[in-house]
């Protein structure tokens, strides 16, 4: 008899849904592994684009980004204090 079902003819049941269960894992085993690695291989990649780019040309993306985000207060604080 079968641990989960507790009559001899669930025996089969049992082992196929423990072999359900044991491929279940390994694919999520494997999804997770081969996501972390599209996901460390993408970010090295856009890396070192950014890098290419940066030295290749003028712009800075550090600089852009603060200077957009400067740019975003100044006009909250010019549109808070057009309220009063």
């Amino acid at each position: 008899m079968g641990r989960i079902f507790k009559t001899p003819s669930d025996d089969s049941t049992e082992a196929t849904l423990r072999a359900m269960h044991t491929q279940n894992t390994l694919d999520n085993y494997y999804e997770k592994g081969w996501g972390w690695l599209r996901t460390i291989l993408f970010t090295l990649f856009a890396v070192l684009a950014t890098s290419l780019w940066e030295k290749h040309t003028d712009a800075s993306v550090w600089d852009n980004t603060v200077e957009w985000f400067v740019g975003k207060v100044e006009d909250l604080g010019n549109w808070i204090l057009g309220l009063f």
